[in-house]
């Protein structure tokens, strides 16, 4: 096996909050996102779990894009950056009514690259994985629903959509990820997020993070 790959690193303080790194290289992560809600959250883990340790690079697109949109911004950003200039792409979506651009996002997934491409999907809403920061099981399997179950769950003020994520939410990541990995126990061999809900694939973004973030141990 050949040398493994240094994550492209960019040297830049803006945006960041909390601790500062002003100085230290960051890893570059482009990031399309549905919506508002999406990129304030991975906006405050990037503060609260990781110190800023990221680049996050976020596409511009409206709220409640499509997937299929997503995955021309996301293309469109790659393009800017340059194929050697990012760690990763993802796409942070809902499941929604996106089924029809499951071959797009296949034929995206398989592309060649200098990096990491990937999707976390969730069904039925971002809100069910936040439902697992503040209880053992989320039982939603509509969008309507995973919001008002959030809302009765949520531990400290009040929950908005496109709110600002608090630091709270943020230290309960890991027995959300072990909350997620139990529950898809439940579940038969090879299902996905197009296939049952709740579920989400935040976890494996999570892992991911974890493995490139030089500071999450510190």
């Amino acid at each position: 096996m050949g040398k493994k790959k240094q994550a492209p690193m960019r040297h830049s303080s803006r945006g960041k909050r909390g601790k500062s790194f002003d100085k230290a290289p960051r890893p570059v992560v482009i990031l399309a996102v549905e919506g508002a809600t999406e990129r304030e959250y991975l906006k405050a883990l990037n503060q609260w779990r990781y110190r800023g340790a990221f680049a996050f690079d976020f596409c511009r697109n409206r709220d409640k894009s499509s997937l299929k949109n997503l995955i021309v911004s996301i293309k469109r950003k790659a393009d800017d950056v340059g194929r050697d200039g990012a760690a990763g792409a993802w796409i942070v979506c809902d499941v929604d009514d996106n089924a029809p651009h499951i071959h797009d996002l296949e034929n995206w997934l398989a592309g060649v690259s200098g990096y990491l491409r990937a999707v976390a999907l969730s069904n039925p809403c971002i809100e069910a994985w936040f439902v697992y920061h503040c209880a053992d099981v989320c039982s939603s399997r509509t969008a309507s629903a995973g919001v008002e179950e959030l809302l009765s769950k949520w531990e400290r003020g009040a929950y908005e959509k496109a709110m600002e994520i608090p630091q709270w939410l943020i230290d309960q990541t890991d027995d959300a990820c072990s909350r997620v990995k139990h529950r898809r126990t439940s579940f038969a061999k090879g299902v996905t997020a197009w296939d049952e809900a709740p579920w989400t694939d935040m976890p494996e973004l999570i892992a991911w993070l974890d493995q490139l973030s030089p500071r999450h141990s510190e």
